[in-house]
């Protein structure tokens, strides 16, 4: 995945035999990045959620900043119907209330986790449920206002992104608003992601086979998926994940109160480790 821990990397990258009916009519001749040999169902369930609530200051304060600041762009009441695409154990929407998103949906293709999810963070407004794959939600109900890829992307092939945005333009209402992050690979992420590799559990090297940077990203995005540009507008695109995160080991609310200082909205450097994009559905198709 594409945070300090690798917290949501098994929903968002698994696979399945169903990924390949994946319709391939917008794929690009761009060179195809291998597929992963990462097991992501090794992960123990919940592992990831338990490290955001009790965790170590600079692993709980990376995954607490990145919730957040996804939030911060989402509508502060009555925004309909949000759905976080590879949920993993539910950690982002259980930090959603009811007056935010009356109806909430996470999908993912790891049952064990969607079991979690739904005993830990499961209520009358917010469902958690099995999808067949990434590329294929099966029935989801009505279109969605809001939809959120929290570090799923560089997880994917070019054919399962082609695949996953197909089934976002079936998913997401016109003037919806879709949220992508992914690590920045023109930031310092690199050499965290070396130093990780070396002295973590599991390799990035596996998992990360799509990468990303502040200055290319929607660019690459359309050239894997053409119809990119003519269907979405750029909202916003920032990053996040400078410095905050580290000064946790030193005070962790300290940390974060210095991450929350600071409009985000205002924060225009693209040296962050996290690419933040908001992407506007448009009415109508360019």
């Amino acid at each position: 995945m594409a945070d300090l821990t690798s917290k949501a990397a098994p929903a968002r990258g698994a696979r399945d035999a169903g990924d390949n009916a994946t319709s391939t009519r917008y794929l690009t001749p761009m060179s195809q990045p291998p597929g992963p040999n990462f097991d992501y169902g090794r992960i123990p369930v919940g592992y990831y959620d338990r490290m955001l609530r009790e965790g170590g200051g600079i692993r709980r304060l990376w995954h607490t900043l990145k919730f957040e600041r996804v939030l911060d762009y989402l509508p502060e009441s009555d925004g309909g119907a949000l759905l976080d695409v590879g949920c993993f154990a539910g950690s982002f929407l259980s930090m959603v209330p009811r007056h935010r998103f009356e109806r909430q949906l996470g999908i993912d293709i790891l049952p064990e986790q969607i079991k979690y999810a739904t005993h830990h963070y499961g209520t009358p407004f917010r469902s958690f449920r099995v999808a067949p794959s990434i590329t294929s939600f099966g029935d989801v109900g009505e279109p969605f206002d809001a939809v959120t890829l929290i570090e799923v992307i560089e997880h994917l092939r070019h054919d399962e992104i082609v695949g996953l945005f197909e089934q976002l333009d079936k998913t997401l209402a016109p003037g919806g608003r879709l949220i992508v992050t992914t690590p920045n690979y023109a930031s310092s992420w690199p050499v965290l992601e070396a130093i990780l590799n070396r002295v973590g559990d599991v390799s990035y090297d596996e998992q990360h086979i799509t990468r990303f940077n502040y200055f290319s990203f929607e660019r690459k995005l359309a050239e894997i998926w053409t119809p990119l540009l003519d269907e979405y507008e750029v909202e916003l695109k920032t990053t996040t994940h400078f410095l905050s995160p580290f000064l946790a080991s030193l005070s962790y609310e300290i940390a974060r109160g210095l991450a929350r200082a600071i409009p985000h909205q205002s924060w225009t450097s693209p040296v962050g480790n996290l690419v933040l994009t908001v992407l506007r559905k448009r009415q109508t198709k360019r």
